[in-house]
């Protein structure tokens, strides 16, 4: 017996069949192209040309610059008064009434610095001006009964001795008179003792007197830094201080972060038999408002000589070691370890490392990555010569 199915479901069936039939041939093709693809040789992918987004930055590239560059040794030391002077007094048991400066004042030469007292001198002295007056009195009349005689002595009125007599009297007057006179100048230098002044311009470093203190013959007053003039003392080991020369440039670095150039006044002689060093004495300018004792480091400047630099912005640190980037001719970035050297106006000298006429990045080298290709923004322009 035969069994047929209404129409509608024979036209359901036949579009079921279809559809399967569409979806196993799409399988299939799938799998085909999977297959292809394996089968492929690596190269042909890697042979894909690169596009614009493996260019990750644009930088500046410049190349070392051969330029006169300073020579110096590094140096420290303190600041000292170039030539400090020990103020005092010779008056011996004078009480000091006033004082009239303190550290730190500025004076002028002859400049009353402090006064003792002079109440009992003031007295001798009175009473030699008396002496003295006393001693030219007599003197005079001596002088006078003198020339009475020589007047007369023809006439037979004085005889030979009584006028000897009288020229001896005027003989020993005049001693007498400069005695006094003396004795009243030595009582003069005594009052000046009690003055004590300034025996130069400067600025007083120091003061030790005080009110009512007794002045003794070598005892210290004052100190005072002879027209407030400093100086750097710097320590160099003997083999730098050979290479130094008076005249030559010091550059100093002050606690507070200045700098000051001075000229070097005197390289010393001498070394130190405990530590083997030699002081130069750099002479520092009177504005600087600097002061004694404190401690400064720099370095002096022995000359200069030719050597390769590149701008400060196109060395990196990398593990403790500088470095910069340098570039090929495809413009790939390669980081290479440089020696550097000396540093001066935002350049720094390259010893080795780097060859001169190699293209370096100059600016946005810390975003530069090892390998990276670069766009080149500028074409490499060194640096204007940079006299030192």
């Amino acid at each position: 017996m035969t069994f047929r199915l209404p129409r509608r479901h024979a036209l359901a069936a036949a579009s079921a069949a279809v559809l399967l039939g569409a979806t196993t041939l799409g399988l299939l093709a799938t799998r085909h192209e999977t297959a292809l693809a394996a089968e492929r040789p690596a190269s042909a992918t890697a042979a894909t040309p690169p596009t614009a987004a493996t260019v990750a930055l644009s930088v500046s590239v410049t190349t070392p610059l051969q330029q006169p560059l300073a020579r110096t040794v590094a140096a420290s030391g303190s600041i000292v008064a170039r030539d400090e002077l020990i103020v005092g007094s010779d008056a011996a048991g004078v009480r000091l009434v006033q004082v009239l400066v303190e550290a730190g004042s500025v004076v002028k030469r002859g400049q009353l610095l402090a006064r003792g007292d002079d109440a009992q001198l003031q007295a001798q002295l009175a009473q030699a001006d008396a002496q003295q007056r006393q001693a030219e009195a007599e003197l005079a009349q001596a002088q006078a009964n003198l020339k009475r005689a020589e007047d007369v002595q023809d006439a037979g009125v004085f005889s030979d001795e009584a006028v000897l007599a009288r020229r001896t009297a005027v003989a020993t007057l005049a001693a007498r008179r400069d005695l006094v006179r003396a004795q009243r100048r030595e009582l003069e230098v005594k009052l000046a003792q009690t003055q004590v002044r300034a025996p130069a311009d400067g600025v007083v470093s120091r003061s030790a007197a005080t009110t009512g203190a007794v002045m003794q013959p070598g005892l210290e007053l004052f100190r005072i830094i002879r027209e407030g003039q400093l100086e750097w003392q710097a320590e160099l080991p003997a083999a730098a201080l050979a290479r130094v020369q008076p005249g030559a440039t010091a550059r100093l670095l002050l606690a507070d972060s200045r700098r000051i150039e001075a000229p070097v006044r005197l390289v010393a002689p001498t070394l130190d038999a405990r530590t083997r060093n030699g002081l130069v004495h750099v002479l520092l300018p009177r504005d600087a408002a600097l002061r004694a004792g404190a401690h400064a480091s720099g370095e002096i400047v022995l000359g200069s000589a030719p050597a390769w630099t590149v701008p400060e912005s196109s060395v990196i640190q990398r593990d403790g070691r500088p470095h910069v980037w340098q570039l090929d001719a495809d413009d790939v970035a390669h980081l290479v370890p440089i020696e550097t050297g000396a540093r001066h106006g935002g350049r720094v000298e390259v010893i080795g490392g780097l060859q001169p006429g190699r293209r370096i990045v100059a600016t946005g080298a810390g975003f530069v990555k090892d390998g990276e290709r670069v766009r080149v923004a500028a074409a490499p322009t060194p640096a204007p010569e940079q006299r030192t």
